[in-house]
């Protein structure tokens, strides 16, 4: 992948070895990060930080494009690419270096996903999902979920041996935290990198250990500070779970549009906000949680899922919204019919692209190609 970053070489070199962590495949992650023992997430749902006091490095399993070779015995057709993917490599043992996976309750196809992964994978494969409650505005939601997180807590202290202690958490928190921080400082700056640059900074976040990721990040916007922004080009802002395939980023760019704005679980979203350090580190967890904006699998009575998003599309001055969904992720295309009224009234164009495991990429340019011609 050419960098958009031109002749400013010292920007280009810092860029470099973020692009190759986001690009290097799962099974060589332990001889790339000697020391660190990896657990696998699947999801922004799942408490890193108390994975990572632990004394283990949270790995987020993406899914790809790589024809499957066991899922379709295990997982009807109807369901989302993400979940055969990852189901697909779990059974050709291609994350076998692993210390296990750790699900969050979100749909049905997910819990399903965590029963396949404990029935297939060995004994010595933690399987946990951590249960965040679906109705974040029930009182005992909070109460509920510290409770949860102990749990998890407990669970990971007896995996590994030892007692995770308050210190050790909120050391991780502040790791985890300083990460969100430099994260939303590149957000600031995205627009002096193409799509496919920053997302595979994000995706580098979340398969790196943060101790190695953050000191490249901080690199990378100081160098970035100097970089002029990119010529301007139809203002698109991205929707929905997960974007695994990158070659939709790839048109973007290729179409001289920009993605100034996202609301994906693999994107802005995971690494949104900050915990309050000023509480006691689980009750801390818990907050955060709850105080983020939900994704369409949770329910919030006072979160309005069309105004939370024409808001972040105008503070970005988006031309449109582009919704990536996954084929058969009844989560996100409910929401897209709460959503739409809200950008159908403000007049804000919207294209939806649905995702399967390996789409039509003409069919995905000339619907792009299109869709920034109109706005």
């Amino acid at each position: 992948m050419a960098s958009s970053l031109g002749m400013h070489q010292a920007a280009a070199q810092a860029l470099e070895p973020l692009i190759a962590a986001a690009r290097a495949p799962l099974a060589g992650w332990v001889s790339r990060y000697p020391g660190y023992r990896p657990m696998g997430t699947l999801c922004s749902y799942v408490p890193e930080e108390i994975i990572h006091a632990a004394g283990l490095t949270p790995v987020r399993i993406r899914g790809s494009n790589a024809p499957l070779r066991h899922a379709d015995a295990h997982l009807q057709s109807f369901t989302c690419a993400l979940c055969r993917s990852t189901l697909d490599q779990a059974l050709n043992d291609d994350i076998g270096f692993l210390a296990g996976t750790i699900f969050a309750h979100t749909c049905d196809t997910m819990q399903a996903l965590a029963d396949l992964w404990r029935i297939n994978m060995p004994a010595s494969h933690l399987v946990d999902t951590v249960m965040q409650p679906t109705y974040l505005g029930s009182p005992a939601a909070r109460i509920y979920l510290i409770a949860e997180l102990n749990r998890f807590r407990e669970l990971l202290a007896a995996f590994v041996g030892r007692a995770i202690g308050d210190d050790a958490l909120r050391a991780s928190i502040a790791l985890y935290d300083e990460t969100r921080q430099l994260a939303q400082a590149l957000g600031c700056l995205r627009d002096r990198l193409s799509a496919t640059e920053f997302f595979a900074i994000l995706d580098a976040g979340q398969r790196m250990p943060r101790e190695t990721f953050n000191p490249l990040l901080a690199e990378l916007l100081a160098e970035l500070e100097s970089v002029p922004p990119q010529p301007r080009g139809p203002r698109l802002f991205l929707v929905g779970a997960v974007l695994d395939e990158p070659r939709v980023l790839e048109l973007i760019d290729e179409l001289g549009a920009r993605v100034v704005g996202d609301d994906l679980c693999s994107g802005s979203r995971h690494f949104y906000g900050q915990v309050d350090a000023a509480e006691e580190p689980i009750a801390a967890l818990a907050g955060y949680f709850l105080q983020r904006p939900p994704c369409p699998t949770k329910l919030h009575p006072a979160h309005d899922a069309g105004l939370n998003l024409l808001d972040q599309a105008r503070k970005v001055q988006a031309d449109g919204v582009v919704f990536v969904l996954e084929k058969f992720c009844e989560p996100h295309a409910f929401d897209y019919a709460l959503v739409r009224p809200a950008l159908d009234r403000a007049g804000l164009p919207h294209l939806v692209l649905e995702m399967d495991h390996t789409p039509s990429l003409e069919g995905l340019r000339t619907r792009l190609q299109a869709f920034a011609e109109i706005v």
